[in-house]
């Protein structure tokens, strides 16, 4: 059997130089995964910066930080949805994912933005595993709250090295098919069944979700 062709590509281990380009390719969706939750900041990132030591991309309501200390490799690939879709992603030195930047403009503009940037050829990664549906729905009861209340909250979800944040108004908070869901035009959020066992609230109005043994996980929701 034929292996498939690789469109992977290493970039070079430069955060900004190679980051700040993510400006110039239209619409983006970065996702960060924490425990079991997934959340998605979607739209422009209107600028790239490298502040105390993070790259930090902003966009409107959402913000990414990714510690420069934490980056030990920068890659280029693309899947294949409706359309082709490219993206950059970034792994720690153990080879844990710490961000991915879907380009949602298409592969021409994403190529144009990356103009300049040397690529190497890299082998085509195996299919990522997709995580199985829980059994039990997650503890929603800040998100409902969010919702029902109509004010704006932010969500942030946080792991060594990242922090990604999304500011706006909950609308549609949803389960089904072993996940539960907020989509929304500029943030998604799904969250596996069974990640979420309860919320521990700060005095500060900040709720972290917490695991079955009562660990957070790294979704956070500040009202």
């Amino acid at each position: 059997m034929t292996e498939p062709a690789s469109h992977r590509h290493a970039l070079p281990l430069e955060p900004l130089a190679v980051l700040g380009r993510v400006a110039g390719i239209g619409s983006a969706l970065i996702g960060i995964r924490a425990g079991g939750a997934l959340l998605e900041g979607i739209g422009t990132v209107e600028r790239v910066s490298e502040e105390a030591g993070d790259i930090v991309l902003r966009g409107p309501g959402r913000e990414t930080r990714i510690a420069v200390a934490a980056i030990a490799e920068i890659v280029a690939d693309q899947m294949a949805m409706a359309t082709i879709m490219p993206f950059i992603e970034i792994f720690d030195a153990d080879g844990n994912a710490l961000a991915k930047i879907t380009a949602l403009d298409g592969l021409e503009r994403f190529d144009a933005a990356l103009e300049g940037i040397v690529r190497t050829p890299l082998d085509a990664a195996p299919p990522a595993p997709r995580p199985a549906p829980g059994e039990n729905e997650p503890a929603d009861g800040p998100l409902k709250a969010a919702e029902a209340a109509g004010k704006p909250v932010t969500l942030a979800a946080r792991k060594p090295g990242v922090l990604h944040t999304w500011t706006g108004a909950i609308s549609g908070v949803s389960f089904g098919r072993g996940f539960l869901n907020v989509i929304q035009p500029d943030m998604h959020l799904h969250v596996r069944a069974g990640a979420i066992a309860d919320w521990r609230e700060s005095p500060e109005g900040t709720f972290s979700a917490l695991d079955a043994d009562g660990a957070a996980i790294g979704l956070t929701l500040t009202v």
